[in-house]
């Protein structure tokens, strides 16, 4: 379980005061908020991209405490597809998070490719690649690692009406693969219906919500 305890999440103003979450793995969690709300600041913290002094982030598991390298292992957050390297390939990078992310729980390369359907480019360097293209590339990176907890900023930026249907698809498979996902996107975005539970960001307060219109697994 991934545990977040007493934020109090500050940029020029205070998002979140006194704020938990637990999240469980096997779980799919979504973040709902109106954009500026500081979604992305939240993943951001719990990633350990960025620092709140007073909270307490950490991952127990039967009764062990994590420890942070053993933390970095277990989480995976690609912020945005503009963090890619364009002359790279989307190979290039799927190695890379293969031979990163240590974990039992990886899915093969190949079979990845073939689930995003980006055998007919994955070699390419990725300036060639469409939005839609970089978006399955950065999705595909987390299956590959293996991480057990994955946090994603607005995912299906960029997806056709086909790959948000895979989408889901992907995020009930990573479940039942025992794999606890959060992910954002916009206040009342069909796309919640993966969820099992949804985290709300409203008044400085962190509210979860269990999710009463979700799919079947």
């Amino acid at each position: 379980m991934l545990k977040l305890q007493n934020l109090d999440l500050k940029t020029r103003e205070i998002l979140l005061y006194g704020s938990n979450m637990c999240l469980e793995r096997g779980a799919v969690y979504g973040l709902s908020a109106r954009n500026g709300s500081g979604k992305t600041t939240l993943l951001r913290t719990i990633s350990g991209l960025r620092r709140e002094d007073k909270a307490m982030i950490f991952i127990e598991e039967q009764n062990k405490i994590f420890s942070l390298i053993e933390m970095k292992n277990a989480i995976l957050y690609y912020e945005t597809a503009e963090w890619f390297d364009v002359n790279l390939s989307g190979l290039d990078y799927l190695n890379f998070i293969k031979s990163t992310w240590k974990n039992e729980n990886q899915m093969p390369i190949t079979e990845v490719i073939n689930f995003w359907s980006m055998g007919d480019y994955i070699k390419l360097p990725i300036k060639k690649y469409s939005l839609g293209m970089k978006q399955k590339l950065l999705l595909s990176m987390y299956a590959v690692s293996g991480a057990n907890y994955w946090l994603l900023d607005e995912p299906t930026i960029g997806l056709d009406t086909n790959s948000l249907e895979q989408f889901k698809r992907y995020m009930l498979d990573a479940k039942k693969r025992g794999t606890c996902v959060l992910f954002s996107s916009h206040q009342n975005d069909s796309i919640y219906a993966v969820c099992d539970f949804i985290f709300e960001m409203e008044n400085r307060t962190l509210s979860l919500v269990a999710n009463d219109r979700k799919l079947g697994d």
